[in-house]
């Protein structure tokens, strides 16, 4: 029998409605957003002047741990979860500068985040960079599908989503 089943078109993009990750884009310096999420972006900036600050510091920070972990203590795996849209420094591109084949694995549950994820997130060919469809909530079913590029016997960093990161619900 025959699958007449329609394939899936995957997620709209409405760019007449912010989003939280292209906001969190926006403030990162990112491309990957519209005017209406720099709009929004701009309205919580000035309700809150250190928004840009603090999203910019996260992010350096994870830059800092990420090298320190493949640097100085040689991991060569991580499990990114909450990555969000992928903009400058991601994981996978800060420690495959330090170690060519590190492993990383990203996972959300975000379809925007997911779909921007398959399009940009790229490996060096000494590693891998994956990305999961997994929600936070359900840590085993993350665990299963990240299995088929990380190796549980050896040491994973686990990456989580900074605070203040937006969460999708």
């Amino acid at each position: 029998m025959a699958d007449d089943a329609a394939p899936n078109p995957g997620p709209k993009l409405d760019t007449t409605v912010s989003h939280s990750a292209r906001i969190w884009n926006y403030w990162l310096g990112g491309k990957d957003n519209y005017a209406v999420d720099r709009e929004a972006g701009d309205k919580v900036a000035a309700m809150l002047p250190s928004i840009v600050a603090q999203a910019r510091a996260d992010r350096a920070f994870l830059g800092r741990a990420i090298r320190y972990l493949a640097g100085e203590e040689g991991i060569r795996q991580f499990l990114d979860i909450g990555t969000g849209l992928p903009t400058a420094d991601n994981t996978h591109e800060v420690a495959q500068r330090v170690a060519p084949r590190s492993r990383i694995v990203y996972a959300d549950n975000d379809p925007l985040v997911l779909a921007h994820a398959r399009a940009l997130l790229t490996s060096t060919p000494e590693g891998a960079c994956d990305y999961v469809d997994g929600d936070l909530r359900e840590p085993d079913e993350i665990l299963a599908q990240a299995a088929g590029t990380l190796d549980f016997t050896q040491p994973v960093a686990l990456m989580p989503r900074p605070p203040g990161t937006p969460a999708r619900p």
